[in-house]
């Protein structure tokens, strides 16, 4: 007959080579229970449950939360299909430390070279066709403003690409006057009971200062000031006549795959 030999908190830490401390709270955490309570309320467990230890132990070593660990150890799960879904986390955190550190290394050159977080560049734009709805909010709204002005078009194009062209002049974060719009391409259609809404323009910035943030779009706003302070240092000129712009070129979840640029419309 088989005698279950059980073994005490203390004497399952020794075993585990850990603390008696860690034993309890994993077993407050209710993933390394007690099997039994004794006769003088100690917690028995089984020698067996060092393995169950060890294999917290490396889950935890891997960043596997301890929802994950308890429900595997409950059910024995798939541990194949535990480290495959771990794998891919780890590689998604890997790529975004990547491009942290990438960014980093850019934003430190530009303040080497030029005491701003930013490297633009003088640029003559051509004039180019713009479809708009005019719009009174907040720079946080913009997003939506965008999604809006899509359900508005019956044809999209290959690549509707908006922008916003800012009316006021100076930093307006709450109640700025802009234009909504998109880069107009021949194939495009408003929905008809928009056509009162969309206009279409031919919008000419001529000479500007162009950025090209890659990363979060909520960053643009810190981005603009960094830009006109490179161009106080500078002694460039800012025109007034010129609203400034902002071009959306790719978004996405992925901040790394995020690209905006920024337009200051310079003398």
């Amino acid at each position: 007959m088989k005698i279950n030999k059980y073994i005490t908190t203390g004497e399952l830490a020794r075993l585990a080579d850990t603390t008696k401390r860690t034993i309890m709270w994993y077993a407050q955490k209710g993933i390394l229970k007690p099997i039994k309570t004794g006769d003088n309320n100690y917690r028995l467990y089984e020698e067996k449950q060092v393995l169950d230890y060890q294999m917290i132990l490396l889950l935890t070593t891997f960043g596997v939360s301890l929802d994950d660990i308890g429900c595997y150890l409950k059910n024995k799960g798939e541990l194949k299909s535990l480290f495959i879904s771990k794998r891919k986390q780890i590689r998604k955190q890997i790529g975004e430390l990547q491009f942290s550190l990438t960014s980093i290394e850019k934003i430190l050159r530009n303040l080497s070279r030029n005491k701003t977080m930013v490297n633009p560049q003088v640029k003559k734009v051509k004039p180019f066709g713009v479809y708009y709805i005019d719009k009174i909010g907040s720079y946080s709204k913009i997003s939506c403003y965008c999604r809006s002005l899509l359900e508005m078009f019956l044809k999209k194009g290959r690549n509707f690409t908006t922008m916003a062209i800012f009316e006021d002049i100076g930093y307006r974060p709450q109640k700025s006057r802009m234009r909504i719009g998109v880069i107009a391409k021949s194939e495009m259609k408003v929905k008809e009971e928009f056509k009162d809404n969309v206009i279409y323009m031919k919008f000419r910035p001529g000479k500007v200062l162009r950025y090209t943030h890659n990363g979060s779009g909520s960053l643009l706003s810190l981005f603009w000031q960094e830009l006109k302070k490179y161009s106080n240092l500078n002694n460039l000129t800012i025109r007034k006549n010129t609203p400034q712009f902002e071009i959306y070129r790719k978004t996405s979840c992925d901040l790394g795959k995020q690209f905006f640029e920024i337009f200051l419309p310079i003398e």
